[in-house]
């Protein structure tokens, strides 16, 4: 155990489980995967796409998420769509009555960004500092600001954020848990932060990569999809941890 396989070995590397009498029940999901899933503009949209529905789906292999997958997915879409909703407001188009002041800080951090994005080809999605930053303006106005940044949210962010949460549930992907009793059997062994640390303390590896390494290690699911390059170097340095499936470009560049 502990590999690093490509999206192109796939097939070999399922037909030597499936010889070894491997049952191969399902697979986790990095927050990364299920992001570029439902975002379009991501650079391995379509191919990481493709291979889950060609290569997963197809052979009847079920796609889980968990709690901390599941939080960042989540997040990241609260960044996106607050940030398309702050500068949808802004636009003179929006028919939205914003104080000068307000719309100044919401244009700042847009420059920031967009210099972000032409410099480094970053996404085109404020960060929490950003976010923050424009949050802070609003509120300094007291009720009346607060009330307008609700106001904001409650248009832009509310029920578009439920959207996003049920699109896992037209992508096939099943929340995983070892307290719901259709999914006792796939667990072998109880999830413990102890058990997330040690992984963490390989490499240094992020605790929400740690945690979905965990909870492989405490399934009889043979591998996790990642887009990571955390997951990876995790696998590659503690033969003891179960695989990594990842696009041959990401695998080419560790």
């Amino acid at each position: 155990m502990g590999k690093v396989v490509r999206f192109s070995e796939f097939d070999n590397y399922l037909s030597e489980l499936k010889a070894n009498g491997t049952k191969i029940e399902g697979t986790i999901l990095d927050a990364n995967v299920i992001i570029t899933l439902n975002y379009e503009p991501k650079r391995f949209h379509t191919r990481t796409f493709d291979f889950i529905k060609e290569k997963i789906q197809s052979e009847g292999i079920s796609l889980f998420t968990t709690v901390n997958t599941t939080q960042e997915y989540l997040d990241f879409y609260r960044r996106l769509l607050l940030t398309e909703g702050l500068r949808t407001a802004i636009h003179p188009s929006s028919g939205i009555d914003l104080p000068n002041k307000k719309k100044q800080a919401i244009r700042l951090q847009s420059t920031i960004l967009q210099n972000r994005e032409n410099h480094q080809g970053a996404e085109p999605v404020f960060n929490d500092r950003e976010i923050k930053k424009i949050r802070e303006v609003f509120f300094q106005s007291g009720p009346a600001g607060i009330k307008l940044w609700r106001s904001l949210c409650e248009l832009y962010l509310k029920t578009q954020l439920k959207i996003e949460f049920k699109a896992l549930e037209k992508l096939n992907i099943t929340y995983l848990s070892m307290y719901n009793d259709d999914q006792k059997e796939i667990f072998t062994k109880k999830i413990t932060w102890e058990e997330a640390i040690e992984i963490c303390s390989d490499i240094g590896a992020g605790f929400s990569d740690s945690m979905i390494l965990n909870a492989l290690q405490c399934t009889s699911l043979q591998f996790t999809i990642s887009l990571d390059s955390d997951l990876a170097y995790s696998v590659m340095a503690n033969p003891n941890l179960k695989d990594v499936i990842m696009p041959d470009g990401l695998v080419d560049n560790l």
